[in-house]
């Protein structure tokens, strides 16, 4: 995977100075309300920029609006940084041992699937659940999640 200095750059300043709302532009449910309200400032917005850029290209079913809004959940709990995830992004590609020793970056690794465990008992839908476990995969033939990869990439 290619580091790409002007985009992380720029996704550092919108984690830095991120204000979002705390309700999501959309209803997902108290439970997955709840989830949205909880995450750090720089997820919602990130999350936020997600769904916009789907919303642009058309109606958003509420599965992928929900999955768009929480795909990053599980980083929430898991005591993950700003600091974590630029140190991840320069270095997974080249120290990739390294990373795995480091618990908080276990953690980021583990995030998909904690995310959808967390929507999963909060009444997210099977369909949200696999999408937010699977937002990292190879898509295969699934247009819903290569849709959801390609907003979250240029979010």
């Amino acid at each position: 995977m290619r580091v790409r200095p002007a985009y992380r750059a720029l996704q550092f300043w919108h984690a830095l100075t991120a204000m979002p709302p705390r309700q999501p532009p959309c209803d997902l449910g108290p439970g997955l309300c709840a989830l949205y309200g909880a995450m750090p400032r720089a997820d919602r917005a990130h999350g936020l920029r997600t769904y916009s850029r789907l919303r642009a290209a058309g109606p958003v079913p509420a599965d992928l609006a929900a999955a768009a809004l929480l795909h990053d959940v599980g980083k929430a709990r898991a005591g993950i940084y700003l600091w974590h995830r630029v140190l991840f992004v320069l270095a997974r590609g080249r120290l990739p041992e390294w990373l795995a020793r480091r618990p908080g970056f276990a953690a980021l690794r583990a995030h998909a699937e904690n995310g959808a465990a967390l929507v999963a008992a909060a009444g997210g839908t099977p369909r949200t659940v696999e999408l937010i476990r699977r937002h990292h995969d190879a898509h295969a033939g699934d247009d819903v999640l290569a849709a959801l990869q390609a907003a979250d990439e240029e979010s």
